[in-house]
């Protein structure tokens, strides 16, 4: 049995229509967005609860800076907790606890910062971004900066959360006459690497 000219052509239509649709189909997952919840996601969120806690904290102390010394038991355990922490667990976050204030008028100096770059933000279709470190800004603004901008930063004031969970573990009533000193990296880039997150 032969076919018609008007048959062949609606066989090698359906043939293209399927292989387009196949085609599609296979190239969709290539088309979303990956997902983005890590990295500087994470890290900015960090940041910003950061802030959000030195502005709890100010609520309740006006004109003075922030001491870590000083703060309450509550405000210690927020310190520990802060938003997309528990998601970069590779990564160190590095923050002045120790006279600092969150004053958007004032000096844009970093107060806290993210000691892992990730490509993740701005988020893009295809590619992916340059390396950059999640930052917080004595503005309250957050921000990315480079890992050049990283590694220019005097990290020396700077103190790594993750030792105050450490503290908080030994500790769970926190310290008996909240004056204890904590602890404060003076060369916290030198073990990026082999990180404890």
């Amino acid at each position: 049995m032969t076919m018609s000219r008007s048959q062949r052509r609606f066989l090698i239509a359906a043939a293209l229509i399927v292989s387009v649709a196949l085609c599609a189909l296979a190239l969709l997952p290539l088309l979303a967005l990956p997902s983005n919840c890590g990295g500087n996601t994470a890290a900015l969120a960090a940041c910003k609860g950061y802030i959000a806690v030195l502005r709890f904290w100010a609520a309740d102390h006006e004109g003075q800076r922030f001491r870590y010394d000083q703060a309450d038991e509550e405000i210690r355990r927020q310190l520990t907790l802060l938003p997309g922490a528990s998601s970069i667990r590779s990564a160190r976050l590095l923050a002045r606890l120790q006279d600092v204030r969150v004053d958007s008028a004032g000096e844009k100096r970093v107060i806290m910062v993210c000691d892992r770059a990730y490509e993740n933000v701005p988020q893009r279709r295809f590619g992916r971004s340059p390396m950059a470190h999640a930052v917080a800004y004595a503005t309250g603004e957050t921000g990315l900066i480079s890992p050049e901008e990283y590694a220019r930063l005097d990290l020396s004031g700077f103190t790594d959360l993750e030792g105050l969970i450490e503290k908080r573990k030994v500790e769970p009533d926190g310290p008996a006459n909240g004056s204890q000193p904590i602890r404060s990296e003076t060369n916290p880039t030198s073990s990026a690497a082999g990180s404890r997150r």
